[in-house]
């Protein structure tokens, strides 16, 4: 690592973690903003870092993150959604309220990241009443966390252990 130019720093912190955001990569590089803005651009347009840009957040993966996974990546990055996730993972097809009490948030913030989770394509709710929600693909997002975010295993229960050793 001591040898290694700013750039290759900057490419190897954002493939260790995709989906960083842009302060969270200056602050970790300690860079500053001008220097870091710099370096993106000059990688965006080279290809080797692939950017989202959403209400005034920047995210950035390396090039060899597809699309598709960007946003179960991008959501695994934050709590709520991880939590949801998870949940999910461990048992399908839960209702609203028992998410909301397996996750232990409020109804308000459960709502808006579930809302969010199912207009991406990552949950979907059963036509059948009360309405249930599930993963639309378990094995992607089994792999997604093995690859990018082990320490979920490490931190869930025994249950969720069970399904990432039965690959």
């Amino acid at each position: 690592m001591k040898n290694m130019t700013r750039e290759q720093k900057i490419i190897l912190e954002i493939k260790n973690n995709p989906g960083i955001r842009f302060r969270e990569l200056m602050k970790s590089m300690k860079i500053t903003n001008g220097v870091m803005s710099y370096y993106i651009q000059k990688l965006e347009r080279s290809g080797v870092v692939n950017t989202e840009r959403t209400s005034g957040v920047l995210r950035l993966f390396s090039n060899t993150i597809k699309s598709s996974d960007m946003d179960i990546i991008k959501f695994l990055r934050i709590s709520t959604p991880k939590k949801i996730m998870v949940v999910l993972l461990e048992e399908d097809l839960l209702t609203f309220k028992q998410i909301t009490e397996k996750i232990q948030m409020s109804p308000s913030t459960t709502s808006f990241y579930l809302t969010k989770l199912v207009n991406t394509g990552i949950l979907s709710i059963s036509n059948v009443f009360p309405r249930r929600y599930l993963l639309n693909n378990k094995q992607r997002l089994t792999n997604l966390i093995t690859l990018y975010h082990p320490s979920v295993i490490d931190i869930s229960s025994e249950n969720l252990a069970d399904i990432f050793s039965s690959d």
